[in-house]
């Protein structure tokens, strides 16, 4: 997914781009996803190299009334 695409989609409203970037990279590069993140379904998958594994397709986030604001 690229942040530059969204970007094209809200260009017209610079906050709205702005405020879904830092969304999206809070969801997936915050070290803390943790305490905000509750995982609800994954779906197992297998690597090219044969190793399975397990993919999250659905998740909730809490943020705090702060950062929501």
């Amino acid at each position: 997914f690229s942040v530059a695409l969204s970007g094209t989609v809200l260009s017209r409203c610079p906050s709205c781009a702005r405020n879904f970037a830092n969304l999206h990279c809070n969801n997936i590069c915050s070290p803390d996803q943790s305490l905000f993140t509750n995982v609800t379904r994954v779906v197992p998958y297998t690597t090219p190299q044969g190793t399975s594994k397990q993919a999250v397709v659905e998740y909730q986030c809490f943020y705090s009334r702060r950062f929501a604001e």
